[in-house]
């Protein structure tokens, strides 16, 4: 019985065939072992997958990170060639979390696209989608960024977060059914928040997968976000300075002005993307003294000015929770600069 329940998991959640992410949050260049994730007997034993690879049936077997970007080199001229099995969207909101996750659930029906709702380890929410055949990972983002466009559903990313990489193995989804997960937690749940057991889940959803042309059909619903801009500004050896006579100088100015510049984001800990560039501006904004209702007004304008470097647009800009991811940026930032 569980050689069946492990095979159809793997139906399910597979990805990138030679790493898997850590219960503690890192990376293993090693084969996953679902059998140990669903029925091990340690919290090391449950991982989580790397949604995306490039070559769709896992004909390259690599050894390493070295070997792995070799092998990708023609990969990164061809970002169609991306692809995942499943997509799933984080909800991170709070007491909030499962009405948002159902939302999310009853549009994906109406598009007739079967979902799964997990109750993940905190007091968050995973909606999942699983494919019945690889598809590229810009066509499943588009599919669940469109969801949440449409249902004005607040969430912390979508899964695969890339439409195609430039880096090792992308970010890992923790997977649920673990075999130390919490109680209550880490399982699929069906309307009325009962949960589904392993098998049960299993049976049910490898008959209830999402067809490429549904999917390709939703994600005409996805609009390109706009930057909302504000006014352009002169660049001139003056400080910049808003209406209410706070002033931006030095790194953090430059940064405003010319983007996410490798000066500023490699090697200091800002990691990659609009968070990381919004994470080193706060930060830069923090070592230069200024006050934290300066830092999170210029934090948020520059978002709202990440469309001029990032195809995505801006990171928070229009969410109902702006405010709010705004200043968990802020404070983190702040934490790391004061330390």
């Amino acid at each position: 019985m569980n050689e069946q329940l492990v095979r159809d998991f793997i139906t399910l959640f597979k990805g990138f065939p030679n790493a898997y992410g850590t219960n503690e949050g890192g990376c293993r260049w090693e084969k996953p072992n679902f059998e140990n994730h669903l029925f091990g007997d340690r919290e090391d034993d449950m991982i989580g997958t790397y949604p995306m690879v490039y070559d769709p049936y896992c004909k390259i077997e690599m050894q390493g990170p070295e070997a792995y970007d070799s092998e990708r080199k023609y990969a990164e001229m061809q970002p169609d060639m991306w692809h995942c099995i499943w997509g799933a969207i984080d909800i991170d909101e709070g007491d909030e979390s499962l009405d948002y996750a159902f939302n999310a659930q009853t549009i994906l029906r109406a598009l007739e696209i079967p979902s799964w709702v997990e109750l993940s380890r905190s007091k968050g929410c995973h909606v999942w989608v699983f494919c019945e055949e690889w598809v590229t990972a810009k066509l499943i983002r588009k599919v669940l960024k469109g969801v949440m466009q449409i249902g004005k559903i607040p969430y912390d990313a979508a899964y695969p977060k890339q439409d195609s990489l430039d880096g090792p193995v992308g970010n890992y989804m923790r997977l649920p059914y673990g075999c130390k997960r919490p109680k209550q937690r880490q399982e699929m749940i069906n309307h009325t928040g009962e949960p589904y057991d392993l098998e049960s889940f299993l049976f049910t959803a490898i008959d209830r997968r999402a067809s490429k042309v549904a999917l390709e059909a939703a994600s005409a619903l996805y609009k390109e976000p706009q930057a909302d801009l504000p006014p352009p500004r002169e660049y001139s050896k003056e400080p910049l300075m808003t209406a209410d006579g706070s002033k931006l100088r030095g790194a953090s100015r430059r940064m405003y002005e010319d983007g996410p510049v490798d000066y500023f984001l490699n090697g200091q800990g800002a990691g990659r993307g609009r968070h990381g560039f919004l994470h080193r501006f706060a930060r830069a904004m923090w070592e230069s003294k200024y006050q934290r209702g300066d830092i999170v007004s210029w934090t948020a304008d520059l978002d709202a000015r990440l469309g001029l470097w990032f195809s995505e647009g801006p990171k928070f800009s229009g969410r109902r929770d702006a405010e709010k991811q705004i200043q968990k940026i802020v404070d983190d930032a702040g934490s790391r600069a004061l330390r």
